[in-house]
């Protein structure tokens, strides 16, 4: 029951400021980001921040994502996004490996344990099938930092994930011309997860 508290816990500390705030920083974000004066670096720096500090603002990947595609085009788009969501990824690790006392304390001495053995077993995996999925994907990667999980061997499929979502938004960014399109972005990258995780899985049985 600790594990699963500090679950919760971690994911109520991201998703709470959605419930406060998210509307209120959306508008500000869309309309920032079509203000005739900003910049196109200053817009570049301001997605690009956005993204990389998604695991502690309350702007959704796929909002800046599909705003990439939309000012920057289907190549410098994809290359914004994927660069600062394997930024987002690296620092979310980063954070929850200097949690990882924390959390010791929190959920004793036998069930820490427990959790990494889990998280090393299965962890990876739900890495990539929870990248397209807002909240667990910022949630599984805090995690692996906890679980003080290899990001060498996170990282390989944290790229992959990052490539999907990132594709898959700023095209629909870049045919939709507008920030509405996530819904069906959402559903193709959340498939495609899938299909990645179902992939790994059958070639990690293969091998075992």
């Amino acid at each position: 029951m600790k594990t699963i508290t500090l679950v919760l816990i971690i994911g109520l500390l991201i998703i709470l400021p959605f419930c406060f705030w998210g509307e209120t920083i959306d508008a500000w974000f869309i309309a920032t980001a079509n203000a005739g004066t900003t910049t196109r670096l200053s817009l570049a720096i301001l997605l690009f921040s956005a993204l990389a500090l998604d695991v502690f603002l309350p702007v959704p990947s796929s909002l800046a994502s599909t705003l990439c595609g939309v000012f920057f085009g289907g190549i410098g788009g994809f290359l914004i996004s994927f660069c600062a969501m394997t930024a987002s990824c690296l620092i979310g690790w980063l954070v929850g490996t200097r949690a990882t006392s924390l959390a010791y304390r929190f959920v004793g001495e036998s069930e820490l344990p427990k959790l990494q053995r889990l998280l090393a077993r299965y962890g990876i995996l739900f890495l990539l099938a929870l990248r397209a999925i807002p909240v667990f994907a910022e949630v599984s990667v805090l995690l692996a930092g906890i679980a003080r999980l290899p990001f060498r061997k996170c990282f390989p499929l944290l790229t992959i994930g990052n490539a999907v979502i990132s594709f898959t938004y700023v095209y629909a960014g870049v045919y939709g011309k507008n920030a509405g399109n996530m819904l069906p972005a959402f559903l193709i990258s959340l498939s495609i997860s899938a299909i990645l995780m179902i992939g790994t899985l059958f070639l990690r049985r293969q091998h075992s």
